[in-house]
């Protein structure tokens, strides 16, 4: 009877616990892109805050910070040879590290030019609201105070005047789930002026269209980077069947 007991007590227990991992945050992968990249930023100490365009009910976001913040905390150790002066300026990172949230709350836009090509798109989808975005972050025990939601369509928000309301100048992460090449090509425009030495760039739909380089966020990246002269972007990790990413070298004076 002790064994059924203890069986019917962790059934209890197991069960809310994957609720909540699928809901928010799956167990911890040490082969995610964010993980590998937060140890190249902690160590090579790169300033920015972390971008995410395209949100939807908060599930990477939420993941990108816990993984974060476990290898930035690693990182503010005194061990492996690395000074006090070295750790106390990773603290400072992290500090001033913010997570912003891009997201027009109301899904995909219109579905029109080279985007109409593809056939697992259409208007509205993936559709969340803001409201419960931030109740899932909440849930998590996220830091609130380290959330910046910026709302709209990208047109509307990737402005200038976001910028300077919340004086981002740098990028240390910027994570594209834009889907749709219209979106990704503005995106990338708005960050072009925060990029720094290091910044990493994740593409979460890079192989859609069946991986054709002329449609999706390949074409806008392609495009983009190609009028950068002063950059190259090193091609980095990938991470399960359609991520992809790079890092930002900076090769001018």
């Amino acid at each position: 009877w002790k064994i059924t007991m203890l069986g019917g007590f962790l059934k209890r227990f197991i069960r809310p616990l994957r609720l909540f991992s699928s809901n928010f945050v799956s167990l911890v992968d040490e082969n995610s892109i964010v993980r590998k990249a937060s140890w190249i930023l902690a160590a090579e100490k790169v300033e920015g805050d972390y971008l995410e365009f395209g949100v939807y009910r908060g599930r990477s976001i939420i993941k990108a910070h816990r993984e974060m913040e476990e290898v930035y905390r690693e990182h503010m150790e005194e061990s492996g040879g690395r000074s006090s002066e070295a750790t106390e300026e990773i603290k400072r990172i992290w500090s001033e590290m913010r997570f912003f949230a891009f997201d027009s709350f109301q899904g995909l836009p219109k579905i029109d030019g080279l985007d109409a090509l593809g056939s697992d798109f259409e208007e509205g989808g993936w559709s969340s609201n803001e409201e419960n975005f931030r109740i899932n972050l909440t849930k998590s025990r996220f830091p609130m105070e380290k959330l910046v939601v910026v709302p709209g369509w990208f047109e509307e928000s990737c402005t200038e005047k976001i910028k300077q309301e919340n004086s981002l100048k740098r990028a240390a992460i910027i994570h594209i789930d834009c889907d749709l090449y219209s979106s990704t090509k503005t995106v990338l425009g708005f960050v072009e002026s925060l990029l720094v030495d290091g910044t990493v760039i994740i593409f979460d739909d890079w192989y859609n269209f069946k991986a054709n380089p002329s449609l999706g966020e390949q074409k806008a990246f392609s495009e983009w980077s190609e009028k950068l002269s002063d950059w190259v972007f090193v091609q980095y990790q990938k991470e399960g069947p359609w991520r992809n990413s790079f890092i930002a070298s900076y090769q001018g004076n």
